[in-house]
Parts: structure tokens; C-alpha cells; sequence
């Protein structure tokens, strides 16, 4: 029956009601007629609606099978959960393990490092270690239920080395799982993930490698029914979880600029209280131990730590919500943060007191109060093939005149012979006026520092740190010079008597951080445009320092 609509109905209910006003006789077979269409459009509008009913609910629980199917798979981070080594031999045949156990919490994946000399090779315990965070550039490569490979930035700290800081800022990669294990590819300056003369190491699955969790107890029927699955406190700032599985307890806290707190442990269950034994990656077996009084009310946890050897940044009470796994966030790249504090500025890197300390002998070809009357005099000297040459301000050395002079030096010795053998080669290419004179130690501010590579640079949030930078007295020397750490902080300037055409894709306003920065993103992001006026972060620059920070740029120079 085709439906009618309302106005239809109106219509013949009108007509029947004007019959009967007009004192005619009503026709009952129509006025039944009427009612009948009435009641049959009635039920066909409610079959509609209860069809569109069942449809919407159809929908919400095919969307729901779909979300707990999904859920019920595991993720690419869990599914490389496991133990893997690389075994190698060196020329001279002594064998050795690589090792990794991968730890996820939720789709965050981290890992447990080190290297093993095989004993009986039914064990391999490492004799050194670290941990490893994989971030991701994409959360869902790493939480994908069905993809194999995740781009990933790889960051190591341990407690063994550099105060338990980062060891860097990252090096970058992909992670492939396969069924033999593990395949690391990229990682560029990292020789433990990748080979030096290849670009791709295959760990294999080997559950020979030590525990990162010395103290799970691994016991699914132990623990409290009530605390089972992951917990997030009630504060969003914080980003701290927790899981009980069985009888263990995980304890995970990642904040953007600092290393991965992760715990785990075994733990042992009273009445509304635990006492737990665990271990932090990163940190070795050292036992970590506390006890916890705890009420469970619904989907809330209250927990109040006691005796506690947790850090002062975990709270010692808090409420806690009950979630979903995958509702564990995870962090990617763009969230990390670092400072100078991340990694120890200083690690790694040599005392700058040592330039300093040293006693110098100087090769001096003129002198004169202005120091524009020195290029002309360095101009000969390259002609005469002696390359080098510097213009010394006499104040920055304590065996010169206080009175400001400039100076050209043919160079500066730390060995008085060494200085006389270079006087009497430029004698003999007729500067007769040359000499050496003890300069004394250097007590200037400037210094120079040479980078041959752009990667050393590390952009942080509060300055850019220069990696393993060569330093040196601002003068041609015979090799003083020491390996430093050196950070430049957002507000170092240039100086005022800075030529800053030389400092290639400068722009006018520039602070040295914004030009290192504009730099650094170029060179990764348009190498042709960064090489376009030289690679500007490669080569020779003065500078001022306090301490290891730069607080001033001078001058950039090519070396030849």
C-alpha cells in the first residue's frame, strides 16, 4: 500500500467533518475508510522509525565489535616486544653479543641495551648498558595493528655515564620487524644499531639476553582482581601510568624534556596494601622498594606511597583513573624537548683552561696602534707563502705591552726553538724586521672555534648546542687546541665589530641563535639553498666565551 502523507489525512478528516456540519448523512464506509488509512500510515511511520532504530543501533555495535577487535590485536610496539642479540667476531676473532630486550608501555617502546662477552653461551649478561627510547615521528606507525615498520628517533641515557642525562639528541631510523627479529636501518652516527660500513644491522630474536626487570615476578594469579589494567593519575600534567598485571606492577612517566621514568616489579598483596621490589631502566638491578596502601571504587584508585625510594617527582598519593590500553598517550617527536640541561653541557668536553694555562712565544712582523695598517703586512706574507699569520692584540697576553698594540704574528709557539726556526725562515724571505718575543699566557675573551660538519649541531629549546667543536686562542698556534662542548644561548649576540656578510643566510636582526637555527633547518629541510653561500656552520669562528657559553660572535672564516 503506498503511504499517504499527514496532509492527505487532514484533508479527508476536513471532508468528513463538513459533511456532517452540513446536516447531510455521513457516509460510515468512508469515515471508516479514513480511520483505517490513518491507522495504517501510523504503523508504517513507526516501522520506519524502528527500522532507522535498529539500523543506528547495528551501526554502534558493528563499530564497537570493530574497536574491540582492533583493541584485542596488539600494536606494532608490542608485537616487537621481546629479547634480540647481534653476534660479531673482530679481526682478531674475539666474539661478542650486542643485546636489546624491547620494553613498550602501552604503544611506547623502549628498550633495555648492552654488550656481552659470551661465557657458556647460555646466558648473556652485559657487562655495559643503557636504555634506548624509540620515539616515533607518527604515533600511529607505532600503534598500527597491522603495519611492520615505524620511523623513529633514537634517544640513550644510562646512570652509568653523563649523570644519567641524554647521551644526544637523537639519531634517526627505521625499525622493521620480521620474523627472525629485528632490522634497524638509518641511525646514522650510532654503531651499535647499524654497522659503520652499512646502513641496516639485523638483531635476532635470543631469549639468552638478561632481564631489564630483575624483580617480576610473572605470577598472572597474583596481585589484587580489582587493580588489573592500566591507570593514569587524575592530573594531565603529569602523563604518569601505571599496570598491574597479575602479580607485577608497571610504573611509566615521560615528560617532553627529560628521560623515561620506567619501573617494574614484583609485588605482594594484603588487605588494601602492597609491598613492592622493582627495578628502573636505565639503572640496571638497583632495587627500588616501597609500599602502597591503596582503595579501588569503581573506576577510581586512591594510592598512598610509603617508605618510599621513588623520586620526589612521583606523587605519594593521588587518585587514579581506570583505562583502556590504548588510551596510554603516546609520545612522538614533535613533542620532545631539550635544553642545555638534557645532556650535561660540559660531557665529554675538555677544560677551556687549559688554552689558558699555556705559555706562548710569539713571531712578530710589525706592530702598530691601528689595526688596519696590519693587512697589508699579512697580505705579503701570503705572498711570500706564509699562510697563517693573525693580527694580536698585545692587552690578551700577559708577557705583552698592556698598551694596545696590533700585532702580526707569524705564528705562536708554545716551544721557543720552534719560534726561532720560523724566524729565521721568514729572515731569510726578507722580512728582516721579524723577532720572537715571549707572549706570556693568553687573557682575552676570544677564542676560536672550527666546525667541519653541520651535524654537530644540536637545536635545543633555550640555545643551540656545537658537539665536539675544536677551540683554540684566537691565533695561528702549533697545535694548542682542545676538544669542547660549547652552547649558544638565545641571547648571545654578535658583536659590534662583527662583518656579518660573512655569516652565510644571514638575515639583518639576526641573534647567532636564529642564524644557526635558519641554518640548521636549511641544511636538513634545502641542502642546495644551505650550500648556495657555503655551508655556513662549517668553518672557523671567533668568538667570545664564559665558561663554555658563547656570548658573542666576531668574525667566520674558511681554513685552507
Amino acid at each position: 500500500m503506498k503511504r499517504r502523507s499527514i496532509a492527505s489525512i487532514l484533508i479527508l478528516m476536513i471532508c468528513a467533518m463538513l459533511f456532517a456540519g452540513c446536516g447531510g448523512r455521513s457516509d460510515s464506509k468512508d469515515s471508516d475508510k479514513a480511520e483505517e488509512a490513518k491507522e495504517e500510515d501510523i504503523k508504517e511511520d513507526d516501522a520506519s522509525e524502528d527500522d532507522e532504530k535498529a539500523d543506528d543501533t547495528s551501526a554502534e555495535d558493528s563499530e564497537k565489535d570493530e574497536k574491540e577487535k582492533s583493541s584485542d590485536k596488539p600494536s606494532l610496539a608490542q608485537r616487537m616486544t621481546g629479547k634480540y642479540s647481534y653476534h660479531y667476531s673482530d679481526q682478531e676473532g674475539n666474539e661478542e653479543f650486542y643485546t636489546m630486550e624491547v620494553v613498550p608501555f602501552g604503544s611506547n617502546m623502549c628498550a633495555f641495551c648492552g654488550q656481552a662477552m659470551p661465557d657458556d653461551y647460555e646466558s648473556l649478561e652485559a657487562y655495559t648498558f643503557w636504555a634506548a627510547e624509540f620515539i616515533p615521528d607518527d604515533a600511529a606507525e607505532m600503534a598500527s595493528t597491522d603495519g611492520d615498520t615505524v620511523t623513529v628517533s633514537e634517544l640513550r641515557f644510562s646512570v652509568m655515564s653523563n649523570a644519567g642525562l641524554y647521551w644526544d639528541a637523537g639519531q634517526k631510523g627505521t625499525i622493521t620487524l620480521t620474523d627472525d627479529g629485528l632490522v634497524f636501518e638509518g641511525f646514522d652516527n650510532d654503531t651499535f644499531l647499524v654497522p659503520e660500513d652499512d646502513d641496516s644491522r639485523l638483531f635476532l630474536k635470543d631469549d639468552r639476553v638478561d632481564d631489564t626487570f630483575d624483580y617480576l615476578k610473572n605470577d598472572p594469579d597474583g596481585g589484587d582482581d580489582d587493580l588489573q589494567g592500566y591507570w593514569m593519575l587524575d592530573d594531565s600534567e603529569e602523563n604518569l601510568y601505571l599496570e598491574f598485571s597479575g602479580s607485577d606492577l608497571y610504573m611509566y612517566k615521560k615528560a617532553p624534556d627529560s628521560e623515561v621514568y620506567y619501573l617494574a616489579g614484583g609485588c605482594d598483596h594484603s588487605d588494601g596494601s602492597f609491598e613492592c621490589t622493582a627495578s628502573r631502566l636505565g639503572y640496571g638491578g638497583e632495587p627500588v622498594g616501597f609500599t602502597c596502601d591503596y582503595v579501588v571504587k569503581d573506576d577510581t584508585l586512591n594510592l598512598k606511597f610509603k617508605d618510599s625510594d621513588l623520586p620526589g617527582d612521583i606523587p605519594s598519593k593521588g587518585k587514579y583513573i581506570r583505562i583502556d590500553p590504548e588510551d596510554v598517550h603516546v609520545t612522538t617527536v614533535d613533542e620532545v624537548e631539550f635544553d642545555s640541561e638534557s645532556f650535561g653541557m660540559y660531557g665529554g668536553g675538555q677544560d677551556l683552561e687549559e688554552l689558558t694555562a699555556g705559555d706562548y712565544y710569539g713571531v712578530f712582523v710589525s706592530s702598530s696602534k691601528d689595526p688596519d695598517k696590519c693587512t697589508p703586512v699579512i697580505e705579503k706574507l701570503e705572498e711570500a707563502d706564509f699562510f697563517g699569520s693573525s693580527i694580536i692584540y698585545t692587552p690578551d697576553f700577559d708577557g705583552l705591552n698592556p698598551e694596545p698594540y696590533y700585532v702580526v704574528a707569524a705564528g705562536l709557539y708554545t716551544s721557543e726553538s720552534d719560534a726561532k726556526e720560523m724566524l729565521s725562515d721568514l729572515k731569510a724571505a726578507g722580512f728582516a724586521d721579524a723577532y720572537v718575543k715571549h707572549a706570556g699566557s693568553y687573557t682575552g675573551e676570544k677564542y676560536w672555534y672550527t666546525m667541519h660538519d653541520g651535524s654537530q649541531v644540536e637545536v635545543l629549546k633555550d640555545g643551540a648546542m656545537l658537539r665536539g667543536v675544536s677551540v683554540s686562542i684566537p691565533c695561528q698556534t702549533d697545535g694548542a687546541a682542545i676538544t669542547a662542548d660549547l652552547f649558544v644561548p638565545k641571547d648571545a649576540v654578535f658583536g659590534e665589530s662583527a662583518e656579518t656578510e660573512f655569516f652565510g643566510n644571514y638575515e639583518k636582526g639576526d641573534t647567532p641563535y636564529d642564524w644557526i637555527v635558519r641554518n640548521y633547518n636549511m641544511m636538513n629541510e634545502d641542502p642546495d639553498q644551505y650550500l648556495m653561500y657555503g655551508p655556513a656552520l662549517s668553518g672557523v669562528f671567533e668568538v667570545s666565551l664564559d665558561g663554555n657559553n658563547v656570548t658573542a660572535y666576531y668574525g667566520s672564516y674558511w681554513w685552507d
